[in-house]
């Protein structure tokens, strides 16, 4: 009996939760339905079970499938070759494996210098962190960045030296959605003189939202997230182009050309491998980006013109749409709390902070992107990511600007009532 009181507790929740609104693309998407579908299949078959390192039929069968989805993700990109895809658990994996894996030959042999932004990924932050508490010939750059979250490439230039190994510079901005400019970014490493400076970037948010062509990038290494595209979680590809050399990072059995061992994720790497298939259509992504870009807008200025009455102030827009992921889309208000924002609408609308303030038990500190543009607290604090995706409606955005209204309202109200 209590297991029949659980599962109907569970089914209500979940009828509860499938009516809230989804405006938190940018943290994860929904798989999309072709993704679902093919992963069912392939788990249908009778022989889809193999062992890809098998050498009998069954085995021959699923690594089959490993290299169709490969070739899948080299189309997506236009790499030149599908040997230049490597798969992983995900962004977190493949960011890990470019950046450590092209410095740990020379950790204790000679300086190091890297180039990053100050607002990368924890995945890349915190290795970088870890690299340069740890070995003595680490040295870490950080490239200024301006009020929009723009790399300054004047900056940048000045920071090149001989000892440059490596620059690893996100391609979108996860929290404000600021596209960076990788073209250029390397056009300068080039110029600088020196092949070997090795251009990595994470392009987690960009896959999907933006066309990528790692050709005309010209970079060296790109990590992919699939579940910011659609497919399906815990799984990612690292981009590597032919000619570059990385070290394992992880060891075991010759997998994935001896860079990633252990038994490949079948299922994963076929879904993966189909919403890759879905962007690499030139139709589909445009169909995708331009139902993006029209719902973050309606979003936008249904919520612009619900406060003319405050002062120009009480509204900021972060970041700017000439180079701004089409879907995302960063608020900041003055005199509202973000977080007791995202608590009111819990139940209907399901968005994010936009990581304004991480929060443990003692304070709360900023961003580093928001930081980074030079926010004040107060704005900071009052800071909503609103990401919306292909999937998203007319009529959700219409829902989402009058709930989200009626909240803000609320606490303003509350406000004056505090401060009277």
């Amino acid at each position: 009996m209590a297991l029949l009181s659980m599962n109907n507790d569970l089914h209500e929740e979940y009828n509860h939760t499938s009516k809230i609104i989804y405006l938190d693309n940018n943290a994860t998407t929904r798989e999309d339905k072709s993704v679902i579908e093919i992963m069912i299949n392939h788990l249908k078959r009778s022989n889809s079970f193999g062992n890809p390192s098998s050498s009998h039929l069954i085995g021959i069968e699923t690594r089959y499938l490993i290299d169709e989805s490969r070739e899948q993700i080299r189309s997506s990109i236009n790499a030149l070759s599908s040997n230049e895809i490597i798969f992983t658990s995900g962004g977190t994996e493949s960011n890990n494996l470019a950046i450590h894996g092209v410095l740990k030959s020379n950790l204790n042999n000679h300086i190091q210098h890297i180039i990053t932004s100050p607002f990368e990924h924890p995945s890349v932050a915190n290795l970088l962190t870890y690299l340069q508490n740890s070995y003595e010939k680490i040295e870490i750059s950080f490239v200024k960045v301006d009020s929009n979250g723009i790399i300054d490439l004047q900056h940048f230039r000045q920071l090149l030296k001989p000892e440059t190994k490596l620059v690893t510079i996100m391609h979108s901005n996860n929290e404000i959605g600021s596209i960076q400019p990788i073209e250029e970014i390397v056009q300068l490493c080039r110029k600088y003189g020196s092949s070997d400076i090795l251009i990595h970037t994470d392009a987690s948010q960009s896959m999907g939202k933006v066309a990528i062509d790692v050709l005309r990038l010209d970079i060296d290494l790109l990590t992919i997230c699939s579940h910011k595209f659609h497919g399906p979680k815990g799984i990612g590809a690292l981009y590597i182009r032919q000619g570059i050399k990385l070290e394992p990072i992880l060891y075991g059995a010759q997998h994935e050309q001896n860079l990633r061992p252990g038994t490949e994720n079948v299922l994963a790497i076929v879904g993966l491998g189909k919403a890759c298939q879905l962007i690499s259509n030139k139709s589909i992504l445009n169909k995708r980006i331009e139902q993006m870009k029209r719902t973050r807008d309606r979003l936008y200025l249904g919520l612009k013109n619900q406060f003319n009455d405050q002062n120009q102030d009480f509204l900021k827009r972060n970041g700017i749409d000439q180079y701004c992921l089409p879907n995302t889309l960063s608020l900041s208000f003055q005199q509202i709390n973000a977080r007791q924002l995202v608590k009111q609408l819990s139940d209907s609308i399901a968005f994010s902070t936009g990581s304004a303030c991480h929060e443990d038990t003692k304070h709360q500190t900023m961003s580093t992107t928001l930081q980074a543009i030079g926010l004040s607290w107060e704005l900071a604090r009052g800071t909503i990511r609103l990401s919306t995706s292909y999937m998203t409606t007319d009529d959700e955005i219409d829902q989402s600007i009058i709930l989200i209204t009626n909240a803000i309202k609320q606490q303003l109200s509350s406000y004056t009532d505090q401060h009277d």
